[in-house]
């Protein structure tokens, strides 16, 4: 379940920009999460062969261009691939895995926020987004809050070292505890 939390938002994400609707990108998430369940078990992270996350882009791409030929309809490559003539069966390129960079650092600090709010105070989770997310200054917050500026500091201080640890568990943990094979 929570390996299913960490991910489909970011499944559906790259589904919808892919071209696809949102009943079409949830038909994707449904089926990139069978995929990924049912090879989980088999996989081994062997850097020669490649990284989970590269294993999950694949998986990804290939639900994604089954859902286009379902739909008898023709993937999007234009945006998403090179001039190099590449077709819907190599859409693994430089493009598209920057677009999946990009998608993928974005969900990575998505679930870091989401993690991060579950294991601060609410007030402290505020004085950060406040400061850190919403731009505001110490000055600004402190007087929304009803606090000094040395506990606005010292609060933000603290929720964003600790946002660095989760977003360094999230790094090197691709895959929820639990689920790793």
């Amino acid at each position: 379940m929570e390996f299913f939390d960490r991910y489909r938002r970011f499944i559906f994400g790259i589904a919808l920009k892919m071209g696809l609707s949102r009943q079409d990108a949830e038909e994707v998430v449904q089926d990139t999460i069978i995929s990924v369940s049912r090879g989980l078990p088999s996989f081994a992270y062997n850097p020669t062969k490649g990284s989970f996350k590269g294993w999950l882009m694949r998986v990804t791409q290939h639900k994604v261009v089954d859902q286009f030929r379902k739909l008898g309809r023709r993937v999007p490559t234009s945006e998403f691939l090179d001039e190099s003539g590449a077709t819907p069966q190599a859409i693994v390129d430089q493009p598209f895995e920057g677009f999946w960079e990009a998608e993928w650092q974005h969900n990575l600090l998505q679930v870091a926020t989401d993690q991060l709010r579950l294991a601060v105070s609410p007030r402290n989770f505020q004085i950060f987004d406040w400061t850190v997310r919403m731009g505001r200054s110490t000055e600004e917050t402190a007087k929304a809050f009803g606090i000094s500026t040395i506990l606005v500091r010292v609060t933000k201080y603290r929720v964003l070292n600790e946002f660095k640890k989760v977003l360094r568990r999230l790094e090197k943990e691709p895959w929820p505890k639990g689920t790793q094979p």
